[in-house]
C-alpha cells in the first residue's frame, strides 16, 4: 500500500511538472504576442500621426471651394495659354500620395526607388576654384548636408574636358564626407537657353546640356539644375516650352540616367518657368519623366507672385504645386530671401530673414516633411565669409 501511495505521488508530481512547463510556454508565447501587437501599435500610432499631420497641412491648404474646383476639374486638361491674355486653368492631374518624409522618384515603373530620408538637407552653393574636389571641402567647412556647384566655368561655352582624376578626387571626397549623391544639385550654366528661338544659341544650349549631363554621370551625381529658357520675345510660349521639352529628350537619349531639374523662375523678361502651368506643360512633353523634376526657389517663387510670406499664401502655393506639377517631382529647393516686393518678376536675392519674405516663412519650409530629404541650396548673397554657415545654423534651429 505504501508503494502504491508512494507511485500515486509520483504520478501527480509528473503532471504537476508537465502542466508548469506548459504554462510556462504559453506564458512566453503570450509575452511575445503582447510584444508584438504593442509593435503593431506603435507603427500605426506613428503612420496615423504623421498621416495627420499631413492632412492638417493640406486642410489648411484649401483656399478654393468645391465648386470652383469641380469647375476647374470639368474644364480638365492643360493648355499652355498667353501669359499676358488668358487665365490659368489647373490641370486634372491625379494626386500621389506620400509619407511624410519619403521621397518618391516618381513611380516604380519609372526606373528610380523610393528613398526613405527623413531629415532636413541643407547647405549651399560653392566655389569649384582649385578643383571640383574643393567644393566637398567648402560644404563640409560651413556645416552642410547638401550643397550645390557649378561643373565647370558658366561665363563660356566652351571648357576643357573633365579629368578621370579631378573625377576620382571628386567622388573620393565626397565618400569621404559622406555626402550622397541625392545631397548635390549642379547648376547648370546662364548661357544655356534651351528655349531659344536662335538655333545657333539652342544648338549651343543643347551641347551642353548633354555635356554636362554627362560630366553628372561622370562625378557620380544623379541630379542635374537649370534654368528652362525664354521666348527672347521672338516666339510664343508654346513654341518656347517644346523647344525645352524636345532638347531634355534629346539629352537623354545620349545620357543614362541623370534627372534634369527646371528650376522656377521669377517671371522676369521673357523667361519661362515662372508659373507652374509652364512646368507642367515642359514635363508633359518629356519622355521619360523618371529624369525630369524641379527645384523650387523661394525668391523666384515670391518674386512671380506666390505670397509665401503669409501662412495662407504658402499653402495656396504648395496645394497649386502639388495639382499643377505634382510633389513627385519636387526634387531641390533653392533658399533665398528676396530684395524686392511680392510680384515685383525682380530675380534680386537677399540673406535669411533680410528681405520682404521674411523669417517665419523660412521657418514654415523648415518644419514642413514635404521639404525631408531633398536639398535645400543656399544661394543668397555673399556678405561675409562665414555668413553661409551662419545661415545654415539660423535654418536649422528653425526645424526645432
Amino acid at each position: 500500500m505504501r508503494r502504491s501511495v508512494r507511485l500515486a505521488a509520483r504520478a501527480i508530481e509528473e503532471v504537476a511538472s508537465q502542466n508548469n512547463k506548459a504554462l510556462q510556454t504559453s506564458g512566453q508565447a503570450i509575452t511575445i504576442n503582447l510584444k508584438e501587437k504593442e509593435g503593431n501599435y506603435s507603427r500605426k500610432e506613428t503612420s496615423s500621426k504623421s498621416e495627420t499631420r499631413k492632412s492638417k497641412a493640406r486642410k489648411r491648404a484649401r483656399a478654393k471651394s468645391s465648386t470652383e474646383q469641380d469647375h476647374n476639374e470639368k474644364k480638365g486638361g492643360y493648355l499652355i495659354k498667353s501669359v499676358a491674355t488668358e487665365e490659368k486653368v489647373k490641370p486634372e492631374i491625379k494626386r500621389v500620395k506620400t509619407e511624410p518624409g519619403v521621397h518618391a522618384t516618381i513611380k516604380s515603373e519609372d526606373k528610380l526607388n523610393f528613398q526613405p530620408l527623413h531629415e532636413k538637407l541643407i547647405g549651399a552653393h560653392v566655389s569649384i576654384s582649385g578643383g571640383l574636389h574643393n567644393a566637398v571641402s567648402e560644404a563640409l567647412a560651413i556645416g552642410a548636408k547638401a550643397f550645390g556647384m557649378f561643373l565647370r566655368s558658366q561665363r563660356q561655352w566652351m571648357s576643357k574636358p573633365l579629368q578621370d582624376k579631378d573625377a576620382e578626387l571628386f567622388k573620393e571626397a565626397c565618400s569621404k564626407a559622406n555626402f550622397s549623391p541625392h545631397s548635390i544639385l549642379p547648376h547648370g550654366i546662364y548661357l544655356m537657353n534651351c528655349g531659344s528661338p536662335d538655333e545657333e544659341t539652342l544648338s549651343k544650349s543643347r551641347a551642353t546640356l548633354v555635356d554636362e549631363l554627362k560630366r553628372c554621370e561622370r562625378l557620380g551625381l544623379c541630379l542635374y539644375n537649370f534654368h528652362p529658357g525664354s521666348t527672347c520675345g521672338k516666339i510664343t510660349l508654346e513654341e518656347s516650352v517644346g523647344r525645352i521639352a524636345e532638347s531634355i529628350n534629346q539629352a537623354h537619349a545620349e545620357t543614362k540616367y541623370v534627372v534634369t531639374v527646371l528650376e522656377n523662375m521669377s517671371c522676369q523678361g521673357n523667361t519661362i518657368g515662372g508659373k507652374f502651368e509652364e512646368l507642367r506643360g515642359i514635363i508633359d512633353q518629356v519622355q521619360d519623366k523618371s529624369r525630369v523634376g524641379v527645384c523650387l526657389d523661394t525668391c523666384h517663387a515670391f518674386a512671380a507672385g506666390y505670397d509665401i510670406a503669409s501662412e495662407r499664401g504658402f499653402e495656396i502655393m504648395m496645394d497649386e504645386f502639388e495639382t499643377i506639377v505634382g510633389l513627385k517631382y519636387l526634387r531641390g529647393v533653392h533658399l533665398n530671401d528676396s530684395k524686392g516686393d511680392l510680384g515685383c518678376h525682380l530675380d534680386r536675392h537677399e540673406n535669411i530673414g533680410k528681405g520682404k519674405i521674411g523669417v517665419e516663412a523660412f521657418r514654415r519650409v523648415m518644419r514642413d516633411p514635404r521639404f525631408n530629404g531633398i536639398p535645400m541650396i543656399l544661394e543668397t548673397p555673399y556678405v561675409s565669409e562665414n555668413i553661409y554657415q551662419k545661415e545654415i545654423k539660423q535654418l536649422y534651429a528653425m526645424s526645432t
